[in-house]
């Protein structure tokens, strides 16, 4: 799967998330430089861009944890499909799944 997030980071002082899903590991989502809000799929600085995450079918927890107080994030959009691009997705908002 691939967790993208409608984002807005306005300089490289206020760019970055830790992401992590259920118990693995942080991952330093460095965030696309960008004064409009845009859509950027969690990556994690210097490892993985984009980050691949295993879901088996069932419950699981994802945490957005602050890194810096000025990049900001208002949509999540969770899909295993590698070519779809959040934008062309209409009403994609945060909760909704897109397989």
């Amino acid at each position: 799967y691939f967790l993208w997030g409608r984002v807005q980071a306005r300089n490289t002082n206020d760019d970055s998330f830790f992401v992590k899903v259920d118990d693995d590991a942080d991952n330093l989502w460095m965030v696309a430089i960008g004064e409009q809000w845009h859509w950027d799929t969690v990556n994690d600085r210097d490892i993985a861009d984009p980050v691949r995450f295993a879901l088996n079918e069932g419950v699981h927890t994802i945490r957005i944890k602050l890194r810096e107080d000025g990049t900001e994030l208002d949509a999540m959009l969770l899909t295993n499909d590698p070519n779809l691009v959040p934008g062309d997705v209409e009403g994609a908002a945060e909760n909704q799944v897109h397989p």
